[in-house]
């Protein structure tokens, strides 16, 4: 497929994809073969597998449970935390098994549930939904949702910062819809010019009572 005449850079190709698709499946292969000789006992032992597999499930309900804005604002308390639940989780990885053999069995077996979980998530839905949530507005026509931003840690001055870092906007009467994205990022749809500013904020009630819009039809 050849790509528009103005659209500047470099690019892949569709043979340079083909060929990074191949090194991907052959290293998916490889992975796949370490963590089957460790549950038949050839390299490591199947214990490192088990272990991997409790700490991936374990990790993945406490971000989940811990809310979608914790890792889009990482402080530098965060980062320490990180550092420390790393630390915490090695032992439980690798258990009594500190040879090489050990190691390459349990990240093997990481990357493995980690790319099964991100295919599930495209060929199922509800695991998407499960795991990551969906977006979740919590600005709508200029009007913040308190309940909704108090539920999930966002405060107005997150979404100023993402207004200003994406659009250069200033004042909240310039955002007509901020939401909370399934990553914990907060995406801007700024107001049209000329728009009124809100004079009270929306409850969540009434953010699900109020109606969608929709655009008008066009006059032939």
């Amino acid at each position: 497929m050849s790509l528009p005449a103005d659209l500047q850079g470099t690019f892949a190709s569709d043979q340079m994809r083909r060929r990074e698709r191949r090194w991907q499946r052959a290293g998916l292969l490889a992975l796949a073969a370490v963590v089957s000789t460790a549950l038949a006992g050839v390299v490591g032992n199947a214990a490192t597998v088990g272990r991997a597999v409790g700490v991936y499930a374990f990790l993945l309900v406490v971000f989940r449970v811990s809310g979608r804005r914790t890792l889009a604002q990482v402080t530098n308390f965060d980062l320490i935390l990180v550092l420390i639940i790393g630390d915490a989780t090695q032992q439980a990885l690798i258990g009594d098994d500190y040879t090489i053999a050990g190691g390459l069995v349990a990240v093997s077996t990481l990357v493995i549930l980690d790319v099964s979980l991100a295919r599930a998530k495209v060929r199922w839905p509800a695991v998407d939904v499960l795991v990551d949530g969906l977006p979740l507005p919590i600005f709508r026509r200029g009007m913040p949702c308190t309940e909704r931003m108090a539920s999930e840690g966002v405060t107005t001055n997150d979404v100023l910062t993402a207004a200003r870092e994406a659009h250069g906007l200033s004042r909240t009467d310039q955002i007509a819809y901020a939401v909370l994205e399934q990553s914990g990022g907060i995406s801007i749809v700024p107001a049209a010019p000329g728009g009124s500013r809100p004079s009270r904020t929306l409850s969540n009630e009434e953010h699900a009572s109020q109606p969608e819009e929709r655009p008008a039809p066009s006059s032939t």
